[in-house]
């Protein structure tokens, strides 16, 4: 009878220790990082003017749509890495590509590559056995859709420098209108809290830029140690660089309201 437990107990044990080893890897550390990049991705603030409504120029309206599915594809890697079903049928970034293509064709390619791909994944109900794959493929469509937005966030600086001198002007102009000295006094107030704000934005610009560089950087990361991404000495280089993009993401101001928040140039 005893003899007939313990072959009893081995047959139950050796079937649970055959389902341990043949679970997904641990990719935490890729997760980690996708959502701290999923996160720095969106920055509204970046085509809000400080105290304004959003500006709708093509060239921002397409910055948002690229930060959208950038920030969209980084999720669905987070939710391979974490084993998950992706319970997408269709291209998720279809609305994303028509917004930017006027402003950045490469950019809209890119886009559509990252949404051809990701509904792939969807409709092969993907998981983490095919995270590697999916870096593979991505890294390059990333790469450009990264560089794309850098293209087009410098597009912004001249209408930024025009506004500026636009405001400056104008308090010029109130200042000398002025007829006592009290109401000098606030205008040149509020002129000074208009040039810090301005500052502020052009530090938080700086920044965002510093931002998408580690994404980059990060995702070509993962391709690169694609084949060892379970390796305690690249899960040490993933966690390195989540902590930079961390560090880098601390420095945006985020307000709801648009209002200007003291923040120091990105270090680098």
């Amino acid at each position: 009878m005893d003899g007939v437990m313990k072959l009893g107990r081995g047959f139950f044990f050796l079937p649970l220790a055959a389902l341990i080893a043949c679970g997904p890897p641990d990719y935490t550390p890729v997760r980690d990082w996708a959502n701290v990049a999923g996160n720095a991705a969106i920055y509204p603030e970046l085509v809000t003017r400080p105290g304004a409504a959003p500006v709708v120029s093509p060239a921002a309206d397409a910055i948002n749509a690229m930060q959208q599915a950038l920030a969209n594809y980084l999720q669905a890697l987070d939710t391979l890495a974490a084993d998950g079903l992706l319970m997408i049928r269709e291209d998720p970034l279809a609305a994303y590509a028509p917004r930017v293509a006027p402003t950045s064709p490469k950019g809209a390619e890119a886009i559509q590559t990252l949404g051809a791909l990701l509904r792939e994944r969807g409709r092969s109900l993907a998981r983490a056995p095919q995270l590697r794959a999916t870096i593979r493929e991505a890294d390059a469509p990333v790469q450009a859709l990264i560089a794309a937005m850098q293209e087009a966030i410098t597009t912004l600086e001249p209408a930024e420098r025009a506004t500026a001198e636009q405001a400056r002007a104008r308090y010029q102009r109130l200042l000398r209108e002025a007829r006592d000295e009290p109401s000098r006094q606030i205008l040149r107030d509020l002129a000074a809290l208009y040039e810090a704000a301005s500052a502020n934005r052009a530090a938080a610009i700086k920044n965002y830029q510093t931002v998408l560089a580690d994404i980059a950087r990060g995702h070509a990361l993962l391709k690169e140690r694609v084949s060892n991404l379970t390796q305690e000495e690249t899960a040490r280089q993933i966690r390195a660089a989540e902590a930079e993009l961390r560090r880098a993401g601390a420095r945006l101001p985020r307000d709801g309201l648009g209002i200007a928040v003291p923040v120091m140039a990105a270090p680098r």
